[in-house]
């Protein structure tokens, strides 16, 4: 018996490991960004970062919240659309 206790728990704290009580969602609680851009606002978007223009800069331009650009800049990036900054862009 003490064996087959064992050896349940090493199976449990194997595929469990990952076992939570509670769970934390990303950006839940964003409430002033913009999750939908039209392509017209995606192509102004990759023009401006190609320009080099800060966030804040570019979130006044198009209307938006600098969370909205920053995680559209972070979407773009992840699919390879525009290339990274050699400098800080916030």
């Amino acid at each position: 018996m003490i064996n087959d206790n064992k050896a349940k728990g090493k199976i449990e704290s194997y595929y469990l490991r990952l076992k939570r009580n509670t769970i934390y969602t990303s950006l839940e609680d964003i409430e002033d960004t913009e999750w939908y851009w039209s392509p017209s606002e995606v192509k102004e978007f990759d023009e401006l970062w190609n320009k080099d223009m800060p966030i804040k800069e570019m979130a006044l331009e198009l209307g938006r919240s600098e969370i909205a650009v920053f995680l559209q800049s972070l979407d773009r990036l992840y699919k390879g659309k525009i290339q990274p900054r050699n400098w800080h862009f916030w």
